[in-house]
């Protein structure tokens, strides 16, 4: 199976675009300029469309030893630094927490512990086929006229994008079932309602 890298799928992307393929981000070229310019943004925010499933990860976060800058928050915790996109914030027991308010790379709240579940900024050699496909057709579609100028030939390689970002979602959805922050044994007694905390949020990924 091919490792994908940054340099790979920006080759992949200029050969989308009829030009010509790089060694290096740094090798001083036109089209190295362009895809080290816009790789990271368009990465990332690929993968800010989608709570990703691949992408998926769960943690609990470090508490600061400090005041929130928020006094309506009594707890401040650390946010990881390969965070792309919070999908949920959940207590100990595994209900959702709604009340809490983000700055920067810490969120404040009333809660400690506290778990989060997120879209990690996921390294190039652990992309499924799917999700790698669209990071090129969109990088394709978003360097295109820096690199060609051929205005028509961005409209295609939208259209294409659009077409393989709906694929990916779809292989992504199916390629693991939902899981749960709760252990099994409190989803079986919220689902017979014998659970005194089932009147909570459960956490389900979509």
């Amino acid at each position: 199976m091919t490792v994908e890298t940054q340099v790979s799928i920006a080759n992949k992307a200029l050969t989308k675009c009829g030009a010509t393929t790089i060694a290096s981000f740094t090798e001083g070229t036109h089209e190295a300029n362009v895809c080290s310019t816009m790789y990271e943004t368009v990465k990332k925010g690929l993968m800010y469309y989608t709570f990703w499933n691949f992408a998926g990860k769960k943690q609990i976060l470090n508490l600061l030893a400090e005041t929130p800058t928020d006094a309506s928050y009594t707890k401040a915790h650390s946010l990881p630094g390969d965070i792309i996109r919070i999908k949920g914030v959940f207590d100990e027991n595994g209900i959702g927490v709604i009340d809490y308010n983000v700055e920067g790379q810490k969120i404040f709240s009333n809660s400690d512990p506290l778990y989060l579940e997120y879209v990690e900024d996921t390294d190039e050699q652990y992309f499924p086929v799917f999700f790698t496909e669209a990071l090129v057709a969109k990088l394709a579609y978003e360097i295109n006229e820096a690199i060609t100028g051929i205005g028509t030939l961005t409209d295609r390689l939208s259209n294409d994008f659009q077409f393989k970002l709906r694929a990916a979602r779809i292989a992504d959805g199916q390629e693991q079932p939902p899981t749960n922050i709760m252990p099994m044994g409190r989803l079986i007694e919220a689902h017979l309602g014998t659970d005194p905390l089932s009147s909570g949020t459960l956490r389900h990924s979509n």
